[in-house]
């Protein structure tokens, strides 16, 4: 009997399947994304969708250590939890690098308690979002976090 298959697509054709002509610019904003879980990350990129960032993907936190200067993220959305590296593990590594200290940070993450924001904040995290955001109120918070990012560049411009 002969199964029928499905192509692989990878986030990024979806995202753009999603968004056609967002993101086209090269001097539109990065956002990188990480999450271990497909649908998360897709979720994030299509709430983000109308607004013309560029959108770069990793699965784990580990992952980005070794290719960031690569990706070059002018804003990064991370999840809490994941394999190998913890978001906040991955929070307090980007900060250490100075390099990457301006960079706004928002962690997304399903567990809602005072404690866990906090920690996450403490870690390096410039924003503590829950999973079950709203995309309105997500776009704000981007939109929010890549301003913080212009004036930082202003100022280390000066």
């Amino acid at each position: 009997m002969l199964q029928a298959t499905t192509p692989a697509v990878s986030d990024s054709a979806l995202v753009r399947a999603l968004n056609p002509g967002a993101g086209t610019e090269l001097t539109s904003p990065l956002v990188l994304i990480i999450d271990d879980d497909a649908t998360a990350r897709l979720a994030l990129a299509a709430m983000l969708g109308g607004d013309g960032h560029r959108i770069a993907f990793a699965t784990s936190a580990s992952e980005v250590c070794n290719r960031l200067s690569a990706i070059d993220p002018d804003i990064i959305i991370c999840d809490l939890m994941m394999d190998e590296m913890r978001g906040d593990e991955f929070f307090r590594w980007l900060k250490s690098e100075e390099k990457w200290q301006r960079v706004p940070v928002i962690a997304v993450t399903r567990l809602d308690s005072s404690i866990v924001r906090a920690d996450l904040l403490d870690s390096g995290a410039d924003i503590v979002l829950s999973k079950n955001i709203a995309p309105r109120e997500l776009r704000a918070y981007v939109a929010a976090a890549l301003r913080t990012r212009r004036m930082y560049a202003q100022v280390v411009a000066s």
